[in-house]
């Protein structure tokens, strides 16, 4: 089973940009393997018990797989800076979508970071080192 579903498309969308609609980024491309099944199996490989998922934590690997599913879906956006028809002109700001993709796995990331246990532990105090005595060098 998937983790981000066909209901969820809309999140994917305005993950990438908010003026996105079906028109632009239609469900059946978010749907496609190279997308959503390749965000959910990296989601699925870093949380092994994600099916467990309850609650917040549930809530957050949702959203990071929509995270996931919207960066390898940026540099798919089509790019629409500027277009003209007759007297109505229509630009704006041109968006770096290799960029977006690198924001959107961060916030993956963070999604995940939220509720996964870390296996490092930082020491209580830092460990100290002393200069050890020896014989090398000397004749």
């Amino acid at each position: 089973m998937a983790i981000v579903q066909p209901t969820d498309y809309g999140a994917v969308r305005a993950a990438l940009d908010t003026s996105l609609d079906q028109a632009a980024l239609p469900d059946a491309t978010i749907g496609l393997p190279i997308f959503l099944d390749a965000a959910d199996l990296e989601i699925k490989r870093r949380d092994p018990q994600w099916a467990s998922r309850s609650g917040d934590a549930a809530t957050h690997l949702k959203n990071a797989a929509i995270s996931m599913t919207a960066a390898l879906l940026a540099p798919a956006v089509p790019a629409v800076a500027s277009e003209r028809l007759g007297d109505y002109q229509y630009q704006r700001q041109a968006v770096d979508w290799t960029a977006r993709a690198a924001e959107l796995r961060q916030l993956a990331e963070q999604e995940l970071n939220a509720y996964l246990e870390t296996s490092t532990t930082t020491p209580d105090r830092p460990t100290m080192f002393a200069v050890a005595s020896g014989t090398r060098g000397k004749w």
